[in-house]
């Protein structure tokens, strides 16, 4: 489905997707003793500048905005809608539309060759950190499941990885999926600081995988020096 699209926009789909996935699950108690860090303040342009400034050092690197990204937003729910998803639980239930969940958080993302970075500041470290408890649980109940759109079935597998960054929070899983005649696997990282969440895509393999685990983690601690 998101194939077809011209590259920017499959890219910001793509992007949509991961920050959605990031921010609509059912908000979990936190730990108020475990704090994230003070808030800091970023507007989309602030944080425009500041991922353009992050992708010079990336060669043919592609900054894609906030403006972008939520024209984007119908059409990326209109996808998680139509996705079926077993268990269920694994699936994502929409408390509202995605527009009206993230209409306070300022989003961004950078386009790599095959890596997609994703950046989005919450109104405050409290709501991200609820968010990151509800997510990492989700990923720990759902490390199998299958998903079916378009008529297609593709089952997936989550297997953590241990990763290290200057985040306060940092985790990473490489997501192994299957239709049954072919398989691919994709490095999925993300990280938390302050009102911060960062998120590294990747295609990856088992030679490869070290190397872009490293590298993802090194991506986090830049663009966490970036925003600072």
């Amino acid at each position: 489905m998101l194939a077809h699209r011209p590259p920017i926009l499959r890219a910001a789909s793509l992007a949509v997707v991961a920050l959605v996935m990031a921010s609509c699950s059912a908000p979990a108690p936190s730990d108020t003793n475990d704090s994230l860090g003070p808030a800091i303040e970023r507007n989309a342009q602030q944080l425009e500048e500041a991922l353009n400034q992050f992708a010079g050092d990336q060669p043919g690197a592609t900054v894609i905005t906030d403006a972008q990204l939520r024209s984007m937003i119908p059409k990326a729910q209109q996808w998680l809608e139509d996705v079926e998803v077993n268990p269920s639980k694994c699936g994502i239930t929409f408390a509202a539309p995605i527009a009206e969940q993230l209409q306070n958080s300022v989003m961004g993302a950078v386009e790599a060759g095959d890596r997609l970075i994703t950046v989005a500041v919450y109104p405050d470290s409290e709501t991200l950190k609820s968010q990151w408890d509800a997510q990492a649980a989700a990923s720990a109940d759902c490390s199998r499941y299958s998903v079916k759109v378009d008529g297609e079935s593709r089952a997936f597998h989550l297997a953590k990885q241990s990763v290290q960054s200057t985040a306060k929070l940092t985790e990473g899983y490489v997501v192994t999926g299957s239709d049954g005649k072919k398989t691919s696997q994709q490095l999925v990282v993300r990280a938390a600081t302050a009102n911060i969440l960062l998120g590294v895509q990747q295609d990856t393999n088992g030679a490869t995988m070290p190397e872009h685990l490293a590298a993802a983690a090194e991506t986090v601690d830049k663009l966490i020096e970036q925003l600072n």
